[in-house]
Order: structure tokens, then C-alpha cells, then sequence
């Protein structure tokens, strides 16, 4: 039942997996959609597409290690679409790795994506809500792991436990001004970037550990997403909301 006619979404990370069931699950409940992505060809087959169902929407290209980017895409948006009033920072990246054997490159490439990339973006938007006195919804995709630690993936762990607590703090200091901050926390979702690893002895077993033997599909984060995003939910704010399948409680 959720209405965002009148709504304009940004979502970072657009151009495939989590980003455009996203980009289409917002498009369709009525906001208007700033696409953004690295994969510029990708975002603008998604374009047509959504213009296709009638929704109203823009590409743009964002690559989130360049610190320069997020302030363009807040600048693009504005002057293409209007000022945004829903954000989602869901581009990501998960360099695996021995925690002894991670290079300062790997680090810095992690935490410009994972952290400062989102930071910027919630700072931007939230200073343009502020000065408008209009509100808004952030939303962060962090992950199970922001809360758990898993093998081999330590830069990914650190960068979203570090976006769980970016999303209470901003929620803390902008609440006053009408602007909630929340976070989806999801679990392992099968989407194009590894779906083969499902299908490998590591990834049968790895199944086999979890509580009902099954990952995700992204279309399992919609009802969250929305939620997160209605203007009903005004009293949702510091939220990290786990949609994993009791999957953080496997040992």
C-alpha cells in the first residue's frame, strides 16, 4: 500500500543485483528514480525499461571510490529530476581476504565504497533537507555481517559495521529535523554476482549451515525497503532491520 508519487529516490548501485529490483520496486510504487552506477550501458537499458512501465527516471554515471562523485550525482539529480527526498546507499564492494594479507589499496578501496561514498551522499542530501526544511528517508544497505564477522571478508565486516553505526548516529543528529535513518541488514541474497558460487562444493556446504538450507532472492527485501522508505513509518529512525532468515544466528 506504500504511495511515493511525488517522491524522487536516488539508489547507488543501480546497474544490477540489489540496485535495480530497488530502482523498480520504488519506480513502481510511484517515486521517481536517479539510477546510478559505474555501468553507465546497464543503467540505461534499466531506463528504458522503467520508462517502458511509465516511470519517471534518470541515469547517472557514479563511481563511488571518486570522491568527487557523490557530489555530482546530488548536483545531476537536482537539476534533472529535483531534490531528492528518499536516498538509498546500496553500491558495495567485498574484497575477500586473509585479514594479515589485505593491502592499504584493498582497504582504501573498501571503506570509499562501503562508508565514505554513503557518508557523503547522507550528508549531502540531509544538509539540502535541512536548509529546505523538508525532510527525508535514508536508507543504508549494511548486511548481516555488521553485526557478526565472517572469514576471509574483514574489510567488508569493518566497512558495514561501520555503516550500521554511521546509520544511528546520523539518525540521532538529523531526527530533530525531520530526517530518518535507518538500515536494511540482509543476508546472503543470491544475485548475478554469485550466483555460480551457490553451485560449488564450498557453496553447498556453506548452504547446508544455514537454518533453512536456501539464500535470498533480492525480491525478499522489497517489503523492508518499503517500509523504510513510507512516509507512514515517522517513527522508524535508527532501525537496523536484519531480513536474513535467521541466518546471523547459524554457528
Amino acid at each position: 500500500m506504500t504511495d511515493l508519487h511525488g517522491q524522487i529516490a536516488i539508489v547507488t548501485g543501480a546497474s544490477g543485483g540489489l540496485g535495480t529490483r530497488f530502482a523498480e520496486v520504488l519506480g513502481r510504487h510511484g517515486a521517481a528514480v536517479a539510477l546510478a552506477a559505474r555501468r553507465l550501458d546497464r543503467l540505461e537499458a534499466l531506463e528504458g525499461r522503467l520508462r517502458a512501465e511509465g516511470i519517471s527516471c534518470a541515469s547517472f554515471a557514479f563511481d563511488a571510490v571518486d570522491p568527487s562523485a557523490p557530489d555530482a550525482l546530488v548536483a545531476g539529480v537536482r537539476s534533472k529530476l529535483g531534490a531528492p527526498t528518499i536516498l538509498v546507499n546500496n553500491a558495495g564492494i567485498s574484497l575477500p581476504g586473509r585479514a594479515h594479507e589485505n593491502t592499504l589499496a584493498e582497504f582504501e578501496q573498501t571503506m570509499a565504497v562501503n562508508l565514505r561514498a554513503p557518508w557523503r551522499l547522507s550528508q549531502l542530501c540531509a544538509s539540502g533537507w535541512i536548509a529546505d526544511k523538508t525532510g527525508g528517508a535514508i536508507v543504508n544497505i549494511a548486511s548481516m555481517l555488521s553485526e557478526r564477522v565472517g572469514a576471509g571478508v574483514s574489510l567488508y565486516c569493518m566497512s558495514k559495521a561501520a555503516l550500521r553505526h554511521m546509520t544511528a548516529s546520523h539518525a540521532l543528529e538529523w531526527a530533530r529535523h525531520g530526517i530518518r535513518v535507518n538500515a536494511i541488514c540482509p543476508g546472503y541474497i543470491r544475485t548475478e554476482i554469485n550466483d555460480s558460487f551457490w553451485e560449488t562444493e564450498r557453496g553447498k556446504a556453506e548452504l547446508a549451515r544455514l537454518p533453512r538450507r536456501r539464500v535470498g532472492a533480492p525480491q525478499d527485501l522489497d517489503s523492508a525497503l518499503l517500509f523504510l522508505c513510507d512516509p507512514a513509518s515517522s517513527f522508524v529512525n535508527g532501525a537496523a532491520i536484519a531480513v536474513d532468515d535467521a541466518q546471523s544466528w547459524a554457528v
